[in-house]
């Protein structure tokens, strides 16, 4: 509706100023409207994005380096028996932010006992690869939540234009209104053009311009 309005507009352009300072108004919502779009619509993607790549990393963590570790760790309890409670995997049901603890809790321990695992078998590499990975996951939660939060600020941001875009239209229609109060055609026309159609036929049809009723139900903006 903004839209046709503003082509509306260029179409039927007008020198006065006040008209112009609403015009421009309008545009300028508009962009504004454009813009939240693309941010709510990039925040929701990064969020499901971040959320398919926080479910491989998960994978990885839990049935790869993590089943290593705890398998490790209970050769290792022969030597230090309170490992074998320290090491235990993660259950599958866990939130990501309780596995996102454990993991780190893991992370910690296999570096305070890393030389006794190894001697047990523990990969070289593996706490190095374990640290890199947590850092990763937290990564993609810390990404997750920002996605979020632009994607829910973007949406409360749009409304608030909304609702100042159409306060605009309503002082457009009342300047066009009084531009084309001996012009009914470019009444009529001004009228179809700040109008939202409902049902399958969004434009409204030649002879709905000429005066009679479009093919679907016209209501005003709201």
């Amino acid at each position: 509706m903004a839209v046709r309005a503003r082509d509306f507009s260029a179409t039927h352009p007008s020198d006065d100023p006040s008209y112009v300072l609403v015009l421009n108004r309008l545009k300028e919502s508009i962009d504004r409207i454009v813009e939240l779009g693309g941010q709510q619509v990039g925040g929701f993607l990064s969020t499901h994005s971040s959320s398919l790549r926080r479910r491989d990393i998960r994978r990885k963590l839990r049935d790869g380096l993590l089943r290593h570790l705890v398998t490790v760790a209970r050769d290792a309890a022969s030597e230090k028996p309170e490992l074998g409670a320290k090491f235990q995997l993660p259950k599958q049901n866990l939130s990501h932010v309780r596995f996102q603890t454990v993991a780190r809790k893991m992370l910690a321990q296999g570096q305070a006992e890393q030389e006794l695992l190894v001697k047990h078998g523990l990969s070289a590499t593996l706490v190095g690869d374990l640290a890199a990975a947590v850092a990763e996951f937290d990564a993609s939660v810390a990404e997750s939540n920002s996605g979020r939060q632009g994607h829910i600020l973007a949406g409360a941001a749009l409304r608030t234009v909304s609702e100042e875009l159409l306060q605009v239209v309503e002082m457009m229609d009342g300047l066009n209104r009084y531009r084309f109060q001996k012009e009914p055609q470019l009444l009529v026309a001004w009228e179809a053009a700040r109008h939202v159609t409902s049902g399958p036929q969004a434009a409204v049809r030649e002879e709905g311009l000429a005066g009679a009723e479009p093919a679907g139900e016209v209501k005003p903006a709201a």
